[in-house]
């Protein structure tokens, strides 16, 4: 049997960033990851001889834990912000600007790019709503508030496209709390949910304005912590998945038919991987499995088409799901947003194409790449494009769909664990869907469980 002080399992930026912690406290180390490469959905992907994200590809810059860490690896000089921030929404045909706001609640109710989208009548409507005695009750999901507040207009056109583009679900399925903790006491205090955003959203001007890149890719930084564990001496096991953890005094975690004990284990996976690890102890078992994961799956495309010279979506498109012929929910023109990615193509543009609408994805990579080529002729007006390659990128239960109850259920696993002396369970699961808050809940976790 082998020893470690600590054992990680799952290589995802959770986990290595759980190993990275406990070799900088001192421990031994071994982390176990049950796929051939560590990164989980921060990793690359190759496309025309190209090397670009094949997952995550920004991180917010409103809250400090991902500039804090990138600077801690020494990469904050390839720190850049996004060549073009100019978004819009596919409704019905057309596409327009996303207004000013949070996850799609507008910020100004005056704004012309609110009364595009809305129009003169939509956008008084709503400020009408708004302007009423606070009468947010029983309420709890982000579509139900916004359409109480807000009208339902609003989330129809822009709310539900920015929610589905960012967490692949339906506003009235989400927990307000959860995905906007904080904006409602505010709201409330205020007596306007539109001026809330305002307050909290501050004085970003553009809805791309709020996150930022790395030149060269996010993946960066899962590799960088990947090359500092190998310089620690932090034993790394890719292809290992877990067959079994039990707890007699210590942690025995089985792999491959070999035992390992450590003080301390961390479980960075998520919640349907977690569940089945900690199958044997019942009492965390169940509420990771009321814990909701969503399948996403993402087509790349390589593109030859004169009309994308123009950018005529800006660095992207979200989708509303109303009345249109489209499957994808979201599109990212990468080459567009991102100028070091242009540098690298040339005269080839790539284009991001995201499916999985409430974790419903097309089980044939044949069918999702017919459907790529249609959506993106539609959406981007391309007459005849030449696609030279097209790759799918399949990311099962990669992201969490905070229904009501979701806050309850992390505060039941955060009680249940101060029962288990050495456990700690990190990453999308418990974390939300923000690399800033994976980050800050694996770091805030860590020191948490080191000094016991």
């Amino acid at each position: 049997m082998q020893r470690f002080d600590c054992v990680v399992v799952g290589g995802g930026l959770a986990g290595l960033l759980a190993a990275y912690e406990a070799s900088k406290a001192g421990r031994s180390v071994a982390l176990f990851e049950a796929d051939r490469h560590c990164g989980g959905a921060i990793a690359s992907i190759e496309i025309m001889g190209f090397e670009v994200d094949a997952g995550a590809e920004s991180f917010a810059t409103t809250r400090p834990e991902a500039l804090a860490l990138i600077k801690e690896l020494g990469l904050s000089d390839l720190v850049v912000s996004p060549a073009r921030s100019d978004a819009r929404i596919f409704h019905n045909g057309k596409s327009f600007l996303i207004p000013h706001g949070m996850m799609g609640i507008p910020s100004d109710l005056t704004d012309p790019t609110t009364i595009e989208i809305l129009g003169d009548t939509g956008a008084k409507a709503a400020a009408e709503l708004d302007a009423q005695p606070w009468n947010i009750n029983d309420e709890r999901t982000l579509g139900a508030v916004v359409a109480k507040r807000l009208g339902e207009l609003v989330v129809a056109k822009i709310v539900n496209p920015v929610v589905a583009g960012v967490h692949a679900s339906d506003s009235y399925l989400l927990e307000m709390d959860s995905l906007l903790p904080g904006l409602l006491p505010l709201a409330k205090e205020l007596g306007s949910l539109h001026k809330a955003v305002k307050q909290l959203r501050g004085s970003a001007s553009t809805p791309g304005s709020a996150v930022a890149g790395v030149n060269g890719g996010i993946n960066l930084i899962t590799r960088k912590l990947f090359s500092l564990l190998k310089e620690r001496g932090v034993e790394i096991f890719q292809n290992s998945p877990i067959s079994h953890v039990s707890f007699d005094g210590s942690w025995k975690v089985a792999v491959n038919d070999q035992l390992f004990s450590s003080d301390y284990l961390v479980i960075a996976a998520n919640p349907v991987s977690a569940k089945k690890i900690l199958s044997g102890f019942e009492d965390l078992s169940r509420p990771l499995s009321e814990l909701r994961s969503i399948d996403v799956a993402l087509v790349l495309l390589a593109i030859r088409a004169p009309e994308l010279a123009a950018t005529p979506l800006g660095s992207g498109v979200l989708i509303a799901e109303e009345g249109i012929e489209i499957a994808a929910k979201a599109s990212t023109h990468i080459t567009a947003k991102w100028a070091w990615v242009r540098d690298l193509t040339g005269d080839i543009d790539l284009i991001r194409l995201s499916y999985g609408r409430n974790g419903v994805v097309d089980p044939s990579d044949t069918n999702l790449l017919e459907s790529a080529r249609r959506d993106v002729a539609i959406l981007y007006g391309l007459d005849n494009p030449e696609i030279l390659e097209a790759k799918v990128i399949r990311w099962p239960n990669s992201l969490i769909q905070a229904r009501i109850g979701h806050q309850d259920i992390l505060q039941k696993i955060d009680q249940t664990l101060v029962q288990y002396p050495g456990l700690m369970i990190v990453g999308s699961g418990v974390s939300g869907n923000g690399i800033a808050g994976v980050i800050g809940r694996t770091r805030r976790k860590m020191e948490e469980l080191l000094s016991v």
